[in-house]
C-alpha cells in the first residue's frame, strides 16, 4: 500500500533491486565465476541483500519506517522465486536462506533510505560482494561437529523394541507423519535393512528417489545399543535428489554416525528410545547452519523414533 504512494520511484527502486539481486545469483551460477563468487558466502547471503535493500529504498524520497522494513522484501523474494522457476534454488536452500536475506534486505532499507550516496560511492557499493567474495574465498570455512539427540518412550520391553531398531522393513506410506525436513522437501525414508550381526554387520539405509547409505556397525550390544558408521553413496545419488549446497557428504555438510540406545524402563516393560547423531557443517556462517542441520535431523530422527513406536506397539504393518 505504501508503496503506491510513492508511485514510479517505488516501482523503479523494487525493479533496480531484483535486477541486481538476478544480477548477483547469475554471477554465482556462472562457472566462470565459481572459485570467485558463490551462494555459501557471507558476500552474497548478507552483504547482497542488504545493498538490495538499499538500491530498493532508496528510489524513494523521505521513505517511512515502514516502507525501510518491508519494501525490500518485495524484490528479494521475487529474485527467490524466478531463482526457483530457473532452477538455482530448491526448496530446500530457499526455506534456510529467506529468513535471513529478508532481515538483511530490511537492514539495507534502512541504510538505504538516508541520504543518496554520491554515484563513487554506489558504484562501490554495487561491486562490494564481488570484491569481497574473492578474498573470503581464500580462507577455508570453519567445521563444526554436531550432535542431535532424540528420544521416545515405547510401552515395550527391550527385547521386542531391538529387532526392530536393528533392521527397519519397508516403511508403508500411512506410516509417514508431517515432519519439518519433509516440508523441506527431504525424501521420506523407506526403509533399513541389515546383513549379519554384531560389529561389522551392514545395514543399507534406503531414502526415496535413490537415496542410500551405507551403515557399518561398530557396537553391538544386544537390546541395549547399536552404534554404526554413516556413508552416503554420493556417486548414486541422482542430482535432483538433494540441493548441491545441502548434498550429505559434500563440502557443506555430512551425517558420519549414528547410535541407538535402548533403556529400560518400569520394570523392563517399557523402553526408551533414544538416537544419536553426530554430523559435519562447513560454512562461514556457521552459527545459523548449524541451527538448521540441527533442527532437520532432529525431525528426522523423531520421524524413525515414531515408527519404532509404533510397531512396538502395535506390530508391523502388512
Amino acid at each position: 500500500m505504501s508503496g503506491l504512494l510513492y508511485g514510479k520511484p517505488a516501482l523503479y527502486g523494487v525493479l533496480a533491486g531484483v535486477a541486481y539481486g538476478l544480477a548477483a545469483r547469475a554471477a554465482t551460477a556462472a562457472n566462470i565465476f565459481a572459485d570467485l563468487f558463490s551462494v555459501m558466502t557471507l558476500s552474497f547471503l548478507l552483504v547482497v541483500p542488504t545493498i538490495l535493500g538499499a538500491i530498493t529504498v532508496n528510489a524513494v524520497t523521505r521513505p517511512s519506517g515502514l516502507y525501510r522494513t518491508f519494501a525490500p522484501w518485495v524484490p528479494t523474494i521475487i529474485v527467490v522465486l524466478v531463482s526457483a522457476i530457473i532452477g538455482w534454488e530448491g526448496a530446500v536452500c530457499i526455506i534456510m536462506a529467506l529468513p535471513l536475506l529478508l532481515v538483511c534486505a530490511s537492514i539495507g532499507g534502512w541504510v538505504g533510505g538516508g541520504k543518496a550516496p554520491r554515484r563513487r560511492t554506489q558504484a562501490a557499493m554495487l561491486a562490494m560482494p564481488f570484491l569481497l567474495s574473492p578474498i573470503e574465498n581464500q580462507f577455508t570455512p570453519p567445521t563444526r561437529w554436531v550432535e542431535t539427540v532424540t528420544a521416545i518412550d515405547i510401552g515395550a520391553p527391550p527385547a521386542a523394541v531391538w529387532p526392530l531398531v536393528t533392521s527397519v522393513d519397508s516403511i508403508k506410506p500411512h506410516e509417514q507423519r508431517p515432519a519439518l525436513f519433509t516440508r523441506m522437501g527431504f525424501p521420506e525414508p523407506i526403509s533399513a535393512t541389515i546383513t549379519g550381526s554384531g560389529v561389522g554387520a551392514i545395514r543399507s539405509a534406503r531414502f526415496e528417489r535413490g537415496l542410500v547409505f551405507t551403515e557399518t556397525v561398530t557396537e553391538w550390544v544386544a537390546e541395549q545399543r547399536l552404534s554404526f558408521t554413516i556413508d552416503p553413496n554420493t556417486e548414486s545419488i541422482p542430482p535432483t535428489t538433494l540441493d548441491p549446497h545441502v548434498t550429505i557428504g559434500g563440502p557443506f555438510f555430512d551425517v558420519l554416525t549414528g547410535t541407538y540406545e535402548l533403556h529400560s524402563m518400569n520394570g523392563g516393560q517399557a523402553t526408551r528410545l533414544v538416537l544419536r547423531s553426530r554430523h559435519r557443517v562447513s560454512t562461514r556462517f556457521n552459527v545459523y547452519a548449524v541451527w538448521w542441520a540441527d533442527q532437520i535431523m532432529a525431525s528426522i530422527q523423531q520421524n524413525i523414533l515414531s515408527v519404532h513406536k509404533e510397531r512396538a506397539e502395535h506390530g508391523t504393518p502388512k
